[in-house]
């Protein structure tokens, strides 16, 4: 390792002054994996790399805000060789609906850097830092590494990974380390005011009406410890879910220790769960093929909506149990 914490591989990938790289991103990218890709792109790029980013689905409307984004595309294929290719905040390689095998035989090396402690270590060079609280933190070690100056773009995209991937610097996992990073960032041109309007503020009316709906769906344990929005295929808008971190709703009830988020859609369900420091939601994710962190993971389950409900509530419930009594 460096003095900085970066690995030595992980810089001598990228050091050359040209070459050709991937950025690949996982399914429904969010502002995780984009803003810490696009700064990756930005800075490539700069040192004369020929750079495509892109994965399985294009970046949604919300995050259109985001310096570069027209770079990141839809890719059903790959082209060419590449002599690396990166993956940010991608623990389970997955998620890439088969493009991170297309990558590993295009590309001379896959860099994989993350900060999920269940990191499937898919890479040639595996970055796994679960002391980090978001990867953007290690993305901007990595530019302070090989020596790439930190543009107000740059800056902007991994202010706002940081911003969203430590839940608007609300996790447990923040640290001194985090916000001096941010402080760094802000320095550098990120403005908190512009990436917080838009990643909040932006929202249509139509967007409050389908937040109506989708409370109105909040259910609750007899105890209180438990807390769930099930939501069928076309109950609310794609476009909106997307835009919303709605399990954090349920998650903001007092007497909640576990909530979820379930999602009916083509055929199966995407589970969300969210702890509040007591049960290791990521074991519950586990259970299906997912993953996370302790207080924030998720999985899909093929099938319908009332089977995955009832069996995530019921491994839920069994955690919850185990607990002591507050």
């Amino acid at each position: 390792m460096t003095a900085g914490g970066v690995p030595a591989e992980a810089l001598a990938l990228l050091r050359a002054p040209s070459g050709r790289a991937l950025l690949l991103g996982h399914v429904h990218p969010d502002a995780d994996v984009l803003g810490t890709l696009l700064a990756l792109h930005e800075a490539l790029a700069s040192r004369g790399w020929t750079v495509l980013a892109g994965g399985p689905h294009p970046a949604p409307a919300v995050l259109s805000f985001l310096p570069g984004v027209d770079e990141y595309r839809r890719l059903d294929r790959l082209g060419g060789e590449f002599d690396v290719a990166i993956l940010t905040d991608c623990p389970n390689h997955g998620r890439t609906e088969g493009l991170i095998d297309a990558a590993r035989a295009a590309s001379a090396a896959v860099l994989n850097i993350d900060h999920h402690p269940d990191n499937r270590r898919y890479g040639t060079v595996n970055w796994i830092d679960p002391t980090a609280a978001a990867t953007g933190e290690m993305v901007y070690d990595l530019l302070v590494g090989l020596g790439a100056p930190v543009t107000p773009t740059i800056a902007t995209n991994l202010f706002t990974a940081i911003h969203t991937d430590t839940g608007s610097f609300r996790y447990s996992n923040v640290t001194p380390r985090t916000f001096a990073i941010a402080s760094e960032l802000v320095r550098a041109g990120a403005d908190p005011a512009f990436v917080s309007g838009r990643l909040y503020e932006t929202r249509e009316t139509g967007a409050l009406r389908s937040l109506g709906d989708v409370l109105q769906r909040v259910q609750v344990s007899t105890d209180g410890a438990i807390a769930w929005i099930a939501l069928p295929a076309g109950a609310v808008p794609e476009t909106f879910v997307e835009a919303e971190d709605l399990v954090n709703y349920p998650r903001s009830i007092g007497s909640v220790r576990v909530a979820c988020l379930l999602r009916e859609r083509d055929g199966q369900v995407k589970v969300s769960l969210r702890g509040k420091g007591d049960v290791d939601v990521s074991e519950i994710a586990h259970r299906w093929g997912g993953g996370g962190h302790p207080n924030a993971a998720g999985c899909t389950i093929p099938g319908g909506l009332d089977a995955a409900t009832a069996d995530v509530l019921a491994a839920v419930r069994a955690a919850v149990s185990a607990l002591p009594k507050k």
